[in-house]
């Protein structure tokens, strides 16, 4: 399920993808409010251009993911709060859970634009005129896979240059930091080595021999797994450094700063088939669609991939 700060990223990503001459979309912008005497947040911002060396208009919109649909009392406050900011041109709202009648009329009468994040169901070339050749519904007609490096066999060895003999850390103990309290990242070293295998793999990926032997080995279904395709392993060791993690482990009566982590083991290209979230933002009440996206969440919280795609035009940007 995407969070809050990743609905204002999709959000922020299909206003870049509607207007073509919007030159700049930032999030978590700060808007004068002259009434206030202070900038005030708003959860995405859009200047667009109107010409060469011209920008004029500048859009607002607040992004809300709650349990339920926005109320009156919910969509006035954002009403009056955009309405305080007279640099802002266009003004709208987003809700992923709706919005109640009185709360439409509410934003009606104060001029401001509704949109509804919702899942995207209906065929494409319903809403999307461009892509009609594809007539099924998104999750027929466009797919996702990715292709990750992972590590396989995994052997860690830990370095700490202050220990004063020999140590062995099991998975399921404690990490600590300077002042010897539990380490707020990572609590054991399992989450550790989560980490560090993921930072390797970031780092790998695009170097030799990971690049060539993706280029040259076909990667395979395993056995009658249909969703993962593998290539071929190869060892490989990686030492990395984590003093800047400021992990310590207890070793006798006193404290010892992890500063490196070797791995040894294999490396390993692997191809799974996702089953991403397909969403559309809609013009309340019309329904007329402003983008469309696929959303399949990364390995680490607050990761994102997808596209987005545009009612304007056959163009698609990748996320």
């Amino acid at each position: 399920m995407l969070t809050p700060m990743l609905v204002q990223y999709l959000v922020g990503l299909c206003c870049l993808r509607w207007d073509p001459n919007a030159v700049d979309v930032t999030l978590g912008d700060m808007v004068l409010d002259p009434a206030a005497g202070k900038e005030r947040d708003v959860d995405v911002t859009v200047t667009i251009s109107e010409g060469p060396d011209v920008v004029r208009a500048f859009k607002a919109y607040e992004v809300k993911r709650e349990q339920s649909p926005l109320n009156v009392m919910d969509v006035e406050q954002l009403c009056l709060k955009l309405l305080d900011m007279p640099t802002v041109t266009d003004r709208a709202i987003v809700s992923a859970s709706g919005f109640t009648d009185g709360a439409r009329q509410k934003a009606s009468h104060h001029g401001i634009a509704l949109y509804e994040l919702r899942p995207w169901t209906r065929p494409l070339g319903e809403q999307f005129p461009a892509l009609a050749p594809m007539a099924g519904p998104p999750e027929h007609c466009i797919r996702f896979s990715k292709t990750l490096l992972f590590w396989l066999d995994s052997q860690f060895r830990l370095l700490a240059p202050t220990a004063t003999r020999d140590f062995t850390v099991n998975l399921s103990d404690p990490l600590l930091n300077s002042a010897g309290e539990p380490h707020s990242k990572f609590s054991s070293l399992a989450s550790l080595q989560a980490e560090v295998q993921l930072r390797s793999t970031e780092i790998l990926f695009p170097l030799e021999p990971a690049a060539t032997i993706l280029r040259t080995f076909p990667i395979q279904p395993i056995g009658s797994e249909p969703s993962i395709s593998v290539g071929p392993a190869w060892p490989h060791t990686h030492t990395l450094d984590i003093g800047r993690d400021d992990v310590y482990v207890k070793v006798g009566d006193s404290l010892a700063k992890l500063e490196s982590i070797t791995i040894n083991g294999q490396l390993q290209w692997q191809t799974t088939n996702e089953k991403p979230s397909y969403y559309v933002i809609e013009r309340v009440p019309s329904g007329e669609p402003f983008a469309g996206a696929m959303v399949a969440l990364g390995q680490r919280p607050g990761d994102m991939f997808g596209l987005v795609i545009s009612p304007n035009s056959r163009t698609m940007g990748y996320i």
